[in-house]
């Protein structure tokens, strides 16, 4: 061997010992309102809702994960979890403005991936969690992309084709070998459902009161007297608004050379009532409609040993999982404080209180555990307890009687646990 050839083999050798060890880029997909039961993944069969994610599904590169209970339903508590790994309870957020409105952890997601030498970027389209809010979720990013959501109606127009392209844009400002942590969360499920153009799912002989954008004052002037056919029309706009995002979700894919080495998950903050309790919207349950939320992951190949979410215990996942999830498989440590592995018994909660006056009616105080099928729901303003059954009735329609041999054990349960609470 000439000392030519010896030397390059011996400097290559270094090189290689030298280099840091593969780390993979993370974006993580919040679909705001975004209920699973509107999914072809999870059974839905109405509409092609989306055609990306299920193409993905079919070709072996998503994970599908079925039982993800919300932390909440509505947005602050909900994403304080995903960001936090923490209950309600433990991060302290449940109110819109003043007291327990603000997020107050410096060890969210985006700073443990700061910490860990990523670039950190949040695009957010959500008006309550714009930094004009000054409510804390920007802590531990490095960019924090919150113009989309300060719009002077922030409830109307499509804003996924913006969301996707602000991400593009800030992916562009990196270095090649820089791994990076993007969260990109889409408001378009959000009423009001907007009316796409390249779609048509409204029912052509609807005379009813529902047009596409109608707005959220007209959806609560009607919510409490919708007819089938309303709901129906509801609906189909609702669909086509998830149909916006997964054209975005392609696009940001199909642009994105990282591809193979970026970890996906795709979640929502919580779902949407559309008319079939009365109510349009999210916050007055915690049911089905508005707690079970998407669980979706693409993990690359060279990763899926680091992939460690357990299975499920119990027939779900909780949303404090998605933190130490992200965090293993991209091998960076868990705090002590979070914990990878599901609870025994899976819990959400919803203490909202209006800002508007004339909003007080839905003020809501209610309290839900879900072990196994069985989901039991505490209002406790009204002073009333009911269990379901959510594999025979899933619509939770419904109550078991308060005599069923498992009634008194979950209650027993529920009343055990640590709740928020307004400090």
């Amino acid at each position: 061997m000439n000392l030519r050839r010896l030397f390059l083999l011996v400097t290559l050798g270094l090189a290689a010992s030298c280099a840091k060890p593969q780390r993979p880029n993370v974006v993580l997909v919040i679909v705001d309102t975004l209920r699973s039961d509107h999914l072809p993944s999870y059974g839905y069969q109405r509409h092609a809702t989306t055609p990306f994610l299920s193409r993905l599904q079919d070709d072996g590169q998503l994970q599908v994960l079925d039982g993800l209970l919300a932390s909440s339903s509505w947005t602050k508590p909900s994403v304080a979890t995903i960001f936090t790994g923490l209950t309600p309870a433990e991060h302290g957020v449940m109110r819109l403005v003043g007291p327990g409105s603000k997020l107050q952890h410096s060890d969210t997601l985006a700073q443990k991936f700061a910490d860990a030498g990523y670039a950190t970027a949040c695009v957010q389209s959500n008006f309550l969690l714009t930094r004009a809010m000054q409510s804390g979720y920007d802590q531990g990013f490095d960019e924090y992309y919150d113009a989309i959501g300060a719009k002077k109606d922030p409830h109307r127009g499509s804003t996924a084709a913006a969301v996707v392209a602000t991400g593009q844009k800030w992916l562009e400002t990196l270095e090649d070998d820089q791994p990076w942590f993007l969260v990109l969360h889409f408001f378009d499920p959000h009423a009001s459902f907007e009316d796409h153009d390249n779609v048509d799912w409204a029912d052509a002989s609807y005379d009813g009161w529902v047009t596409g954008g109608v707005s959220t004052d007209d959806l609560r002037e009607h919510e409490a007297n919708c007819t089938a056919a309303d709901i129906a029309e509801l609906g189909s706009y609702y669909d086509e608004e998830i149909l916006a995002v997964d054209n975005s979700l392609h696009n940001f894919t199909n642009d994105l050379a990282a591809w193979d080495n970026t970890v996906l998950l795709l979640t929502a903050d919580h779902g949407e009532e559309l008319g079939e309790r009365g109510h349009i919207g999210h916050t007055q349950t915690l049911k089905t409609e508005l707690v079970d939320v998407p669980l979706m992951v693409h993990i690359p190949q060279q990763y899926k040993s680091r992939w460690l979410l357990p299975e499920s215990v119990n027939g779900g996942f909780a949303m404090t999982q998605i933190y130490p999830a992200l965090l293993k498989v991209c091998d960076i440590d868990i705090p002590e404080s979070r914990n990878l592995n599901a609870p025994d018994v899976l819990q959400t909660q919803v203490d909202f209180a209006p800002v508007r006056k004339e909003h007080i009616e839905k003020y809501v105080q209610k309290i839900a555990i879900r072990r196994g099928d069985l989901h039991m729901i505490a209002d406790q303003r009204a002073g009333e307890v009911r269990m379901f059954d959510v594999s025979s009735d899933p619509q939770m329609l419904a109550p078991l009687d308060t005599d069923h041999p498992e009634f008194e054990s979950m209650l027993d349960i529920l009343q055990s646990r640590t709740w928020w609470q307004q400090r």
